[in-house]
């Protein structure tokens, strides 16, 4: 699934996209290249779902997004 997304600059081995996220339990059903995308693998993975642009390590669960609003 993380095929093709840009590396993240700030993280060594990384790259960004779209997570689609289970916060309990955790779990990592994919990455994806634009949000459209994720929110359509969201749908199909079930409600309890979420989608959030951040950083993942490839061949791990690791994904990590900020909830931070900048003004």
């Amino acid at each position: 699934m993380s095929n093709g997304l840009p590396k993240d600059p700030d993280n060594a081995g990384s790259v960004l996209g779209w997570g689609v996220v289970r916060l309990a339990p955790w779990s990592l059903h994919g990455v994806y290249p634009n949000k459209d995308e994720a929110e359509s693998e969201a749908k199909k993975a079930g409600t309890d779902h979420e989608v959030h642009y951040g950083t993942h390590k490839p061949g791990t669960d690791d994904f990590v997004w900020t909830s931070l609003v900048q003004n």
